[in-house]
């Protein structure tokens, strides 16, 4: 055989050697990742959720059923908010996945999908305390817009298989994020008058027809108004939230509330705030009563007008919120910010400043006019 044929076969055995060696990646390739598209978590039965486990490592919070609702274990069992509970279960169910990256349990700390070391790990268990089906969420690349995830089941095999996916959202796992924080909403125009004040004396901020908001308390000689805090004090309960709850115990026996704030609002409902502070925290119990007139027969419905019945009805309506205030936060104490505890706390003197003594002056001269 001629040298040029014998180049001619290493080339083409070379070739051959190149192409087995593709083949073979390809081949190890499709048999290693499997393309999906499909959701994460298939054929959970919802209502056999009995409590969620969120969270990793130490960091961890946990929702249990109690009845019709859900309650925050790790808050004194605080009612938890539904709406929210309904949307963690949504975005995890909605959560697909592109290809499953790689079995290898070995593999899972690099990907951030331990237990340990995750962003973020949700498990939903059945009454029993067993594992009906849960998520770790582990590292994100940004560059490729992708996340790796593991689905937690019993079964150990599938349990560590990772897969990649696009439309991982953020989960909340902390406590608090399932609690609406909501204390108290109100708008300002709703407001008719706020009192506020302790053992040293309360005072008295009002609004009239047109939304002018006024102090009624006489003002001692020399002193005025500082800029706008009294109006500060006036919507001081307009959208309150807390940061923190308990239930009220022997641990906050030492707490002296102190302070009182009252708003009476246009409806005739009358919401009382206490206030205590220890420690730089800002802590609050409040309840609410509605003073309205809801004295009517069965006859006055009949000779009511369509008017006047709307008018019961908004009545009606006030005096059950009212009681279901109450009733939703007694034995409940809040930590509120130190924004809204300065202004739902502040003393009448820290309303007041100095006047300047042309103003004093310009005020004398009118006064002899």
């Amino acid at each position: 055989m001629s040298n040029r044929n014998l180049k001619i076969l290493a080339v083409v055995a070379l070739a051959m050697i190149i192409w087995a060696v593709v083949q073979s990646k390809i081949a190890n390739q499709h048999t290693t990742v499997t393309r999906l598209n499909t959701p994460l978590i298939q054929g959970l039965v919802t209502s056999n959720i009995d409590s969620i486990v969120l969270g990793s490592a130490e960091d961890i919070a946990t929702l249990k059923k109690q009845g019709k609702i859900f309650v925050v274990k790790d808050k004194d069992n605080y009612p938890a908010s539904m709406e929210k509970i309904n949307n963690l279960i949504t975005s995890v169910l909605d959560i697909r996945v592109n290809e499953l990256f790689t079995s290898n349990p070995e593999n899972h700390e690099d990907l951030e999908v331990t237990e340990e070391n995750a962003q973020n790990v949700v498990k939903f268990l059945d009454k029993e305390g067993k594992l009906l089906v849960g998520v770790v969420v582990g590292k994100r690349e940004r560059e490729r817009n992708i996340t790796y995830v593991r689905r937690l089941v019993q079964d150990e095999t599938e349990s560590n298989k990772v897969y990649t996916s696009s439309n991982v959202p953020w989960l909340q796992t902390s406590a608090m994020s399932y609690i609406d924080k909501r204390l108290f909403k109100v708008e300002n125009t709703d407001i008719a008058r706020v009192s506020a004040g302790g053992l040293d004396g309360m005072y008295r901020i009002k609004a009239d027809e047109n939304g002018k908001i006024t102090v009624q308390k006489a003002i001692p000689e020399g002193k005025k108004l500082k800029g706008t805090d009294y109006e500060n004090v006036f919507t001081a309960v307009t959208n309150l939230e807390f940061d923190d709850v308990q239930k009220e115990s022997d641990k906050t026996a030492d707490l002296k509330f102190d302070r009182v704030f009252v708003c009476e609002l246009k409806d005739a409902t009358i919401a009382t705030f206490k206030l205590a502070r220890k420690d730089g925290k800002n802590y609050v119990k409040c309840e609410a009563k509605y003073t309205g007139d809801l004295r009517i027969t069965e006859s006055d419905v009949k000779k009511a007008s369509e008017e006047e019945l709307k008018e019961n009805e908004a009545k009606l309506l006030a005096s059950d919120a009212a009681v279901e205030f109450t009733k939703k936060h007694k034995g409940w104490i809040y930590q509120i910010s130190s924004n809204k505890a300065g202004n739902m706390t502040k003393k009448f003197k820290d309303l007041l400043e100095e006047k300047e003594k042309e103003e004093e002056a310009q005020e004398e001269k009118t006064e002899e006019k």
